[in-house]
């Protein structure tokens, strides 16, 4: 069974109804667990779904219980959860130094180390641009 991993931004549309991307990220994320792929997403991934999705200006505002349920019930239920260890991080932070990337893209490198850790063979997105020259052809980058 191959592993497909979902960075934040592909995940937090998945359980959101809301946001205009929903229909498309929930449809793959159904598609990939029937077609039999392990979903993978890091430790580091749960938390930045919880922070989002309370931080998220939407209309009808996610609170704190609801977000940590949605979590729970669909990607801590359902995936397989990688974690990172010290090691991990070092080699996220010495990536974007040497690829001169700073700031939040230290947290794509995370998800980026966490799918290789698994072997996963895909990795979702939809912050493309980011991923794209951190993965350097190790991994398949794609919206979902």
């Amino acid at each position: 069974m191959s592993g497909v991993f979902f960075d934040t931004s592909a995940l937090v549309p998945v359980v959101t109804e809301q946001l205009p991307n929903h229909a498309a990220a929930h449809a793959r994320f159904v598609s990939e667990m029937k077609r039999g792929h392990e979903l993978c997403c890091s430790t580091h991934t749960l938390a930045e779904c919880y922070a989002t999705l309370t931080a998220l200006p939407l209309p009808r505002r996610i609170s704190g219980p609801e977000a940590a349920r949605l979590i729970e019930v669909n990607f801590s239920r359902k995936l397989h959860i990688i974690d990172l260890n010290a090691e991990d991080y070092s080699k996220a932070i010495e990536l974007c130094a040497d690829l001169g990337r700073i700031s939040g893209q230290i947290y794509d490198a995370l998800h980026l180390f966490a799918a290789l850790k698994r072997n996963c063979t895909q990795l979702f997105t939809y912050n493309y641009a980011h991923f794209q020259p951190l993965a350097a052809g190790r991994i398949a980058i794609s919206a979902p």
